[in-house]
Parts: structure tokens; C-alpha cells; sequence
């Protein structure tokens, strides 16, 4: 089934979290981005940050670290935090869920998104997420460990636009099965 996606505003007194994981399978090098936008689709900070050689799931646990700091730091009062990565969306939602490998990293993640008085996790398709997926293709090449931008840089700035026009991307997506 085709469908038409897009990335969506948040409601009224919201701001939004995208973030991404990127691995370069040819360096084996991973990048991670992300970025916080208001209710009008107004860029408020993105991030993008060189992370090496881990799995493109650390990759995402990362970026989403380095998101919820960003919006601790900001005093983000209520954040809806999308991701392409529904591994990683499941597990938030699934508190019971452990890994040793990535468990100081998630308990992180947990520690920090608890210091947002509102927040709610959402899977996306990848069609949705653009603007991250640039940040954290940035982060697998930049010469930074970390950078945090206070407008898009200059390479996304089209895509940030798009976004906000709420322009769609089609999608061709499985067909839901029903059971009777």
C-alpha cells in the first residue's frame, strides 16, 4: 500500500525530538543527530555527534541520549521523541527490558527523560525523520566529536523547509493483516 508520510508539528506548547543513527558500512564508523523543533516547526537546537565503530542500535541509544540532555539543559517542559528505530522506541516502552551492552546507556537515557515532566515516545517511518538521518550522516564524518547547532547548517536547510511546509514523501508499506 502506498502511503503518503511526513514529519508533523507537535501540538501547542510541545516541542519535538527526531533522532538517528547513521553507520557508514563501508568505514564501519557510526554518526548519531538529532534535533528539537516547536510547535510551529521552528528549529530550536540540533546536535550531530562522531560516535566510531558500534551498532547502528548504540548509534540510536546515543543520539537519544545526547537528545534528552540537550532538552534537560533547555528545560523542555513536554517532548514527543520520534524515531525510526522501533527497537528502540519498544524498549521504552518495555521498562522490564535489559541488555548488558546497552544498559548504562538506556538507564541514562531513562534518568534523563525523567527529568522532563512530559514525554511520549513515538516509532516514525524514515521518510519522517530526515532532518535527523542528515545530522547523524553529518556525525559519522565530522572532524567533532559533538556538535550542537543553533540553526540547521546550511547542507539541510531544504529539508527543515520541506518539513515545515509539511510536504509528503511516498512510501510503499506492507499491508495490515487482519484476523477474523
Amino acid at each position: 500500500v502506498m502511503k503518503s508520510i511526513r514529519w508533523d508539528k507537535p501540538s501547542t506548547g510541545w516541542k519535538k525530538l527526531n533522532t538517528d543513527g547513521s553507520l557508514v558500512d563501508s568505514l564501519g564508523l557510526a554518526g548519531g543527530g538529532g534535533v528539537v523543533r516547536d510547535d510551529q516547526g521552528n528549529w530550536v537546537f540540533g546536535s550531530a555527534r562522531k560516535i566510531g565503530p558500534v551498532s547502528s542500535f548504540l548509534a540510536e541509544l546515543w543520539s537519544l541520549r545526547d537528545g534528552f540532555f540537550l532538552c534537560v539543559q533547555a528545560q523542555v517542559q513536554a517532548l514527543i521523541v520520534e524515531m525510526d528505530a522501533k527497537a528502540l522506541v519498544d524498549a521504552f516502552s518495555n521498562q522490564n527490558n535489559s541488555n548488558v551492552i546497552t544498559s548504562p546507556l538506556m538507564e541514562d537515557c531513562r534518568q534523563l527523560a525523567t527529568q522532563i515532566p512530559q514525554v511520549r515516545f513515538m516509532h516514525v517511518y524514515r521518510e519522517a525523520n530526515r532532518v535527523a538521518n542528515h545530522l547523524a550522516k553529518l556525525g559519522s564524518s565530522m572532524e567533532s566529536d559533538f556538535v550542537v547547532f543553533s540553526s540547521p547548517p546550511v547542507d539541510i536547510v531544504s529539508v527543515v523547509e520541506a518539513d515545515c511546509r509539511g510536504l509528503f514523501v511516498n512510501r510503499m508499506c506492507p499491508v495490515p493483516v487482519l484476523f477474523v
